[in-house]
């Protein structure tokens, strides 16, 4: 279903195929975005948040690029990020695959670090190269450390590109593959969330975000919290049924 036209996006693609939302920034050319996009955008996360039919999202660029960035000669004044967005604004609840290829920059970058799982093209070409030219930059300084901590530095000072193969080689993204490849790829590994337990996904994440700015010592008290809270639903118990007596549990879509 081709939820574009419905929901008025211009500068957001929005489709929702089964149990896959498939989300492209579409602005042209190399996919720069102004606030406007960013409206969008944080709409369709919304929608994607709420239905509960839908299980992945991939996040893409239609055309040659991923996202370069927020659109500077537009002249407005940037009052937030697409990483921003996602983390805050509506907190996804759901994975987000990042699909890159052709150039993720600045805020574009931003928001594929901000997604769970990222697989690069291999002609991938990201950074924050603000630095470079006497700008700043919000979700990257904050994202990148994260992930590639050893390194970040580097990259978030010189604004020197991470190709594809590179990012593979520090462990920013699962895989690098030929561009081709790309989408049919992130689709592959969609499917395969989509086997497992939404519900059961949506507290690991929750875990994941809320144990990563913790010490240790607060970080696993805080996942049994969690955890007690996921065994009263009755989705968990339907599972733990399903599992001990050995029958497919609900939460398995429907062989075709």
């Amino acid at each position: 279903m081709d939820m574009t036209q419905e929901m008025g996006l211009k500068g957001i693609k929005y489709e929702k195929r089964d149990m896959i939302a498939y989300v492209a920034w579409n602005t042209g050319k190399h996919n720069m975005y102004t606030n406007e996009t960013l409206a969008e955008l944080q709409r369709v996360w919304a929608d994607y948040n709420t239905d509960e039919h839908l299980r992945v999202a991939i996040f893409y660029g239609e055309g040659k690029s991923f996202c370069a960035g927020h659109d500077l000669w537009k002249g407005e004044a940037i009052t937030s990020e697409p990483a921003t967005i996602h983390k805050r604004e509506v907190k996804i609840r759901k994975p987000v695959i990042a699909a890159v290829w052709g150039y993720a920059l600045g805020g574009g970058f931003s928001s594929a670090l901000a997604c769970d799982i990222m697989i690069c093209a291999d002609d991938a070409k990201m950074g924050i190269p603000q630095a470079k030219y006497g700008l700043s930059s919000m979700g990257g300084p904050q994202l990148l450390p994260r992930i590639i901590p050893g390194v970040a530095r580097w990259y978030l000072y010189t604004g020197d590109y991470i190709t594809g193969a590179e990012a593979y080689r520090l462990g920013m993204c699962l895989k690098c593959v030929p561009r081709e490849e790309l989408l049919h790829e992130a689709t592959r590994m969609g499917e395969q969330i989509c086997e497992s337990s939404p519900d059961s996904i949506r507290y690991l994440k929750e875990s994941i975000e809320t144990g990563r700015n913790l010490p240790i010592d607060l970080a696993l008290p805080a996942s049994v919290e969690i955890l007690k809270r996921f065994e009263q639903t009755p989705e968990y118990k339907a599972n733990l049924e399903a599992f001990l007596e050995k029958k497919d549990p609900p939460f398995k879509p429907k062989k075709k």
